[in-house]
């Protein structure tokens, strides 16, 4: 079974356009998948990253159609040894397109579970803004955050989304 950390976000360009921006903010090569102009794709960190627009229906609490963007982390199960850095990875590549770009986005684990709804708030106790989690209600902060985000994790995949080889 094939597990998928997804982002999805606004950004006003074209896929193409979106593409190199995350090239450039995450260090990654994003490019056309068999061609296909509306898939850009890439191995990072090992796993299969996906750039596609957004295709999603609404479901309960996760408001895909309020988004342009579909950036997906996935591993199949062959890739399970890297599943325990999928969440952080894809948390890590939000939280960059925020400091690169000021993207912020909704955070998802494998399609139906809402991790986190990301923008950017002012922090008064540092007189600046930051990346803030609505779901948490909280602002971002490493490596905290990633604990709040496994918590979230449903448990039916917890065991093997965390399982070491």
């Amino acid at each position: 079974m094939s597990i998928t950390v997804d982002y999805f976000f606004n950004y006003p360009g074209t896929i193409s356009a979106t593409g190199d921006i995350i090239n450039e903010s995450i260090g990654s090569r994003l490019s056309l998948y068999e061609g296909d102009a509306n898939d850009l794709y890439c191995r990072f960190l090992g796993m299969k990253l996906n750039l596609l627009p957004q295709t999603f229906e609404n479901d309960g609490e996760l408001n895909f159609e309020d988004f342009q963007f579909h950036l997906s982390f996935r591993t199949s199960v062959g890739a399970t040894p890297l599943r325990e850095m999928q969440l952080p990875g894809m948390a890590l590549i939000a939280y960059s397109l925020r400091c690169a770009h000021g993207i912020g986005g909704m955070l998802a684990f494998d399609g139906d579970t809402l991790l986190a709804r990301y923008e950017e708030r002012h922090d008064p106790n540092v007189g600046a803004n930051r990346l803030f989690d609505t779901v948490s209600n909280e602002f971002v902060i490493f490596p905290h955050h990633l604990t709040v985000l496994e918590q979230r994790v449903p448990e039916l995949y917890l065991s093997g989304y965390m399982e070491r080889a």
